[in-house]
């Protein structure tokens, strides 16, 4: 097992980076002792949780243990945690409403598709992406109405957003061809598919670090 999860960080290192990044956000956190206060909190434990759930993944693949189920849970419980931040971030009460609203269709999609079909459609991601960015547009749109933000840049969520946002809208069309590369048995079109949503991945990690290291500045 340990030989073959040599071979794959070394066959393919960005996916090991991907995995590596949230260990990035905790290790800045202990270090700089960046307070979690206004929610940041729960940012760090969606880190904790994402490290951690990505690891039977590197096992299984390891095994040679088909773990694509497995894969498929931990999708929609990553966008379902980052979704339900928003409902701690938001202060409108018909705005987390909607997440909860959001979540609850989400959860009810997600169970269906499994009990349903062993061979959770690719594309299923792409729904869970969308909800990711409606919930991340209500932040957006109450720090634009809102006008309590005087230092934009200085304020954690506006980059830790801006992270998450650009890992959904990057991939989500990614998400939406990765039957059809699989169908027509282009390895190669797929592993650049692969690549690139880890570096978006990697990429929402890097401005979730920098909302950390902003954490300590003021935005009001």
């Amino acid at each position: 097992m340990v030989h073959n999860i040599t071979k794959m960080i070394l066959n393919y290192p960005i996916m090991a980076l991907y995995t590596l990044m949230p260990l990035l956000v905790i290790f800045t956190v202990w270090h700089k002792k960046i307070p979690l206060k206004s929610h940041l909190d729960k940012v760090m434990w969606f880190s904790v949780f994402f490290f951690f759930s990505d690891l039977p993944l590197w096992i299984t693949a390891g095994l040679n243990i088909h773990n694509m189920m497995y894969y498929y849970i931990r999708d929609l419980w990553v966008h379902m945690l980052i979704i339900g931040i928003y409902y701690f971030v938001l202060d409108s009460p018909v705005k987390k409403r909607i997440i909860i609203l959001i979540e609850i269709i989400l959860l009810l999609i997600g169970i269906l598709s499994i009990l349903v079909s062993k061979d959770v459609p690719a594309e299923l991601s792409s729904i869970y992406k969308l909800a990711v960015i409606l919930a991340i547009f209500m932040h957006f749109h109450s720090i634009i109405s809102e006008l309590k933000i005087t230092s934009l840049l200085n304020y954690p969520f506006f980059w830790i957003s801006s992270g998450a946002l650009i890992f959904s809208c990057g991939s989500i069309f990614i998400m939406l061809f990765y039957k059809y590369t699989i169908n027509i048995q282009t390895p190669k079109i797929f592993i650049i598919y692969t690549h690139f949503l880890d570096i978006m991945g990697i990429l929402m990690f890097i401005f979730i670090e920098i909302g950390f290291l902003s954490a300590k500045k003021k935005y009001l």
